[in-house]
């Protein structure tokens, strides 16, 4: 075989392209042990720009200028997910990032019949023709992946899924470093884009070897791994810093003893042009380990190939197949099942898997979700962590905080005022609260508690505007902290979101009963509704059966002092208790019809565009079309739903622990128990 088919592609990041960009560093640790989590992914969705953690969980990023305002992600098989803003990262003198380890449910598992024996077949690519090497120096993270599909494995004219993995191999065409050393995924197939999609080996397994060339396999029999449709194959190559720097050295000395054999061409990076050189032919004995590959007409028809630079990064399809094979035992006969999970009832099953998956998924530490139709709980569970250093368990009576649904209890107060005729919608504010600053226009309690007042919301880029560490013994103490602020724009005119406007109406609340905001929730809609675990997020009290909440990283952050809005964010309540207002709302006593048409009437402004906004509810349909009356609300450390729907008399709520909760889609949970 000449050495010609060999190709080596680098892109020399190390000089210019640092100019503009700045390093990240930071460490990956277990969230409960503490201990570091070793080859964690690091990376930007569909950049080309990643890394993966050391042994120790330390890494280092450098991110050039265009992604100083995006997300990071992190991962690691086997664990959930976190995403990051790097401005979040920034803020932090020490970055550490706590990844939550999968619980792992038991799945159904086959078991041979006597009388049968399994066929065990391999599939794959085994024609070599050449290698590829790790081609960039800086980041790390590259994966090959091959598609399997064993519906049309050699000798077979049917089916014969469902087969167990019981080994892989990749061809180490050579290896030029002390040790070579890669992690096996298994990926599912995208239904959309048929290219790699989410792991489906829950387990990291990696294979370190001295090897020059060869085949290293992997033995997966031990993980009893059953697949049932196509897969891919992927291989991730793991380089430390050392490794690539050794690389790129090799590469800068070849460049200089062998100029004839390098090809420069120019690529745009950061809106500037930017010279790649690649190298054919020769170059074998250069430092890095080269993976076998394909690239004949013959294999290209028969196999599917994709490669990603980093661990987030874009896939892309190659035409140089992948040397890589993969074993499966299929059992043909007759099959029994044990250990199967969630077989009693399918519509449980499937609403215990998104919440489960949900959790698995995005690195969220605890979770609550019920439902209830017709006035009755039909389902409920909680899940994980309430507290995680302590391994706290989240029970149906660990309070959340649930945010924007604040608006939503303090909108009961709201109509209860006005059915006794102590409060007027449409009169200006200065009537309840003659102390609150003059503005260029009147503005109204109507329009506080729909968003058309002209207040403004928090500043997103001042992070102490929204985490506050004063306290305020009632809410018209904390009216100070935005009321000279010039107004937005003429009130009724736009519909701008602002848990500003509803701290106001806490204050009028204030004022017309006498009492303090939590004083009359607790009294006059708490008690009566038997809302038993909703009361304020107050730091100075001891409140038993309280959450603890994570910010991004993962790290247990109560983010300040929320007194200063209980009326529009700062109220702690359970998934139950959500239920139970929902039903309130729906069939209770308490709300006369007249109240009822207040709160889910949508406002307009000025010009009639509707807002689709009522009293503290927003108002609209689901995807199948279903009228829902909802609200949502988030935090750097909590998340929180509440779906009323009237005409299929049900409600569903969810409350996590981390910002990461307003990703869960509420609506697939309705849709679940309203089709039943």
């Amino acid at each position: 075989m000449g050495f010609r088919t060999v190709i080596l592609l680098l892109l020399l990041v190390h000089g210019g392209l640092c100019r503009g960009q700045f390093i990240i560093k930071g460490k990956v640790l277990h969230s409960i042990t503490r201990q570091p989590i070793e080859y964690a992914n690091i990376g930007f969705e569909k950049a080309n720009i990643g890394t993966i953690s050391n042994t120790d969980g330390s890494f280092e990023l450098f991110i050039p200028k265009s992604l100083q305002a995006d997300s990071l992600w992190v991962s690691s098989i086997g664990f959930g997910s976190k995403k990051m803003t790097v401005p979040f990262l920034l803020q932090k003198k020490e970055i550490i990032i706590y990844l939550n380890e999968k619980i792992a449910i038991l799945a159904p598992v086959s078991v041979l019949s006597k009388k049968q024996k399994p066929t065990i077949v391999e599939l794959g690519n085994t024609q070599c023709r050449g290698g590829t090497l790790e081609s960039d120096t800086l980041y790390a993270g590259r994966t090959i992946a091959l598609l399997i599909d064993n519906r049309k494995a050699p000798g077979k004219s049917k089916n014969i899924f469902p087969a167990f993995i019981e080994k892989a191999r990749l061809r180490i065409f050579r290896n030029n470093l002390d040790t070579c050393k890669f992690r096996i995924r298994i990926l599912a197939v995208d239904k959309t884009t048929n290219q790699p999609a989410e792991d489906l080996l829950a387990q990291s397994v990696v294979m370190q070897s001295t090897m020059k060339n060869g085949w290293l396999e992997f033995n997966l029999a031990d993980l009893s791994m059953e697949v049932n449709k196509p897969f891919f194959l992927a291989f991730e190559q793991i380089l430390d810093f050392t490794d690539r720097s050794r690389i790129a050295a090799a590469y800068k000395k070849f460049e200089t003893e062998h100029p004839e054999k390098i090809k420069t061409d120019t690529i745009e990076f950061e809106g500037k042009k930017v010279e790649r050189k690649t190298m054919t032919g020769s170059g074998i004995d250069i430092a890095g380990t080269f993976i076998g590959i394909s690239n004949t007409v013959a294999a290209g028809e028969q196999h599917v190939c994709y490669v990603r630079s980093t661990s987030f990064g874009a896939w892309e399809k190659v035409r140089g197949i992948v040397t890589a094979t993969v074993t499966l035992s299929n059992y043909e006969g007759q099959s029994e099942t044990s250990n199967a999970a969630c077989i009693t009832d399918t519509l449980i099953c499937k609403a215990e898997k998104m919440g489960r998956d949900f959790i698995d998924e995005s690195g969220t530490n605890g979770l609550q979700i019920a439902v209830s139709k017709k006035g009755k709980t039909v389902w409920s569970t909680s899940m994980s962590y309430a507290d995680v250093a302590n391994k706290k368990l989240v029970t149906d009576s660990t309070k959340f905080r649930i945010n924007s649904i604040s608006k939503s209890f303090t909108s009961l107060a709201l109509v209860q005022l006005v059915a006794q005729g102590k409060l007027h919608l449409d009169s200006p504010i200065q009537h309840y609260i003659p102390e609150f600053p003059l503005k260029p226009y009147p503005i109204t309690t109507r329009q506080l508690a729909g968003h058309l007042a002209g207040f403004r919301d928090y500043r997103e880029d001042d992070p102490n505007d929204y985490i506050r560490t004063e306290h305020f013994e009632n809410a018209l103490q904390a009216l100070k902290i935005f009321q000279d602020d010039t107004l937005l724009f003429k009130p009724g005119s736009q519909f701008y979101y602002s848990s500003f406007g509803w701290n106001v109406i806490g204050a009028i609340i204030e004022k017309l009963s006498d009492q303090t905001y939590l004083e009359y929730m607790q009294q006059h809609v708490f008690n009566p509704i038997g809302l038993h675990n909703t009361c304020g997020d107050n730091i100075r009290s001891s409140i038993t059966n309280r959450s603890r909440f994570y910010d991004a990283a993962g790290e247990a952050n109560d983010l300040g002092d929320l007194s200063y809005k209980y009326a529009g964010g700062g109220l702690l309540s359970t998934s139950h208790d959500l239920l139970k207002l929902g039903n309130e709302v729906l069939q209770g006593s308490s709300i006369s019809p007249s109240s009822k048409q207040l709160l889910f009437q949508t406002q307009h402004t000025t010009d009639g565009v509707a807002t689709g906004y009522g009293l503290g509810w927003y108002i609209g349909t689901d995807m199948n079309g279903h009228r829902i009356w909802y609200h949502s609300g988030d935090s750097f450390s909590s998340s929180a739903h509440l779906l009323i729907y009237p005409d299929d008399e049900m409600v569903v709520a969810v409350l996590t622990n981390a910002q990461a909760g307003v990703n869960f889609d509420a609506q697939k949970i309705g849709e679940l128990f309203y089709k039943k």
